[in-house]
């Protein structure tokens, strides 16, 4: 995307302060499109899980952060038009995103970045997004080896009498803080980041067991629930699904394994294992290439993504790997036969 001379550097995942959304709000009054401006928000972690089973445990709290690599957050400005939907999810839809980088700060021309997408929240789900937002820095040693690149979250409040308009299907409904997402489900476009059942059940929250959670449960500060506040993540576009009735990639099931493996080490369960969350890897790009993971020192063709669910534990990694080898060998098993296994069928 540079467009001088000069070699173009990396961009850093936090160099952005906010992100200007073009056009995707619009004045009820003179219909008039209007930018949108979102900064830098602050990431909410779930509850994490500690348990005292003898043997089983890395300790009386999940393993720490690993050290970040990262420089001081940056400054600058990205501005993005959305494009296509590409896909949708129990918390936010995902939208194509380009770069326009005559509008964005301009030292970006000079630097080098990925495809995007952007993330956007759901009605009343914007703290969701920070949750998930969570994860994402958490992992930054996995970031463009297991996860996808991620370049920050960023939120922003909309104000009275303006429309947000990646939100024209959600519907409040009267009888509770809850959105109507029944208008999403005729759709059939591709979709990379579905996590809707089709009878539309799929609007809570559920542990790995399939159990309803409940915000009245945690033990952190309660969310304030804000129809009018939107937050967005920021990633690299990455591929497409797996295969659906026909055989397996070679190496997949090692590859997914040890994936899985690398997250069990951070202590961090990423819940949803879900057919909709595993993605092939964006194709590789001469100035951009794969990155081996820190922990396994391989080079996956894969990326797990959707992670508003996941949460921390100081599990070991040995119990971590039994479950999620369960839950994939059930995922795996029927794919080449055109059957999509749930985790919440176990």
């Amino acid at each position: 995307m540079s467009i001088s001379n000069r070699e173009p550097k990396t961009v850093f995942a936090n160099a952005f302060s906010s992100v200007t959304l073009s056009g995707v709000t619009q004045d009820l009054q003179s219909s008039a499109p209007l930018d949108v401006v979102l900064t830098r928000g602050k990431p909410r972690e779930n509850r994490p899980l500690i348990v005292d089973t003898p043997g089983v445990i890395t300790g009386p709290r999940p393993p720490k952060r690993l050290p970040s690599k990262l420089p001081s957050p940056g400054n600058m400005n990205l501005h993005l038009t959305l494009g296509k939907k590409i896909g949708r999810g129990r918390v936010g839809r995902v939208f194509e995103a380009t770069i326009d980088l005559h509008r964005s700060s301009p030292e970006l021309a000079d630097m080098l970045m990925p495809p995007l997408v952007v993330k956007v929240s759901r009605r009343q789900d914007a703290n969701k997004i920070a949750r998930e937002a969570f994860y994402y820095d958490e992992m930054e040693c996995l970031q463009g080896s297991v996860i996808p690149r991620y370049y920050g979250f960023f939120e922003a409040t909309i104000p009275p009498n303006i429309e947000f308009t990646p939100w024209a299907h959600d519907k409040l409904t009267r009888s509770s803080h809850r959105y109507d997402a029944s208008s999403d489900l005729s759709e059939s476009e591709y979709d990379t980041d579905s996590n809707f059942e089709e009878d539309g059940s799929d609007l809570e929250e559920v542990d790995e067991n399939g159990e309803r959670y409940s915000d009245s449960d945690d033990d952190t500060p309660p969310m304030v629930v804000t129809p009018t506040k939107v937050s967005i993540l920021i990633m690299e576009r990455v591929g497409g699904r797996l295969p659906l009735g026909e055989m397996l990639p070679d190496g997949l099931r090692e590859e997914l394994d040890s994936m899985y493996l690398d997250l069990s080490k951070l202590g961090v369960d990423h819940v949803d294992i879900r057919y909709f969350n595993i993605l092939y890897a964006p194709p590789p790009l001469p100035e951009l290439p794969f990155l081996p993971s820190p922990l396994s020192q391989r080079v996956y063709n894969y990326r797990l993504v959707d992670f508003d669910n996941s949460y921390k534990s100081n599990r070991g990694p040995a119990l971590w790997y039994g479950y999620h080898r369960c839950l994939l060998s059930r995922l795996l098993m029927n794919l080449p036969y055109g059957d999509i296994y749930e985790p919440w069928e176990m």
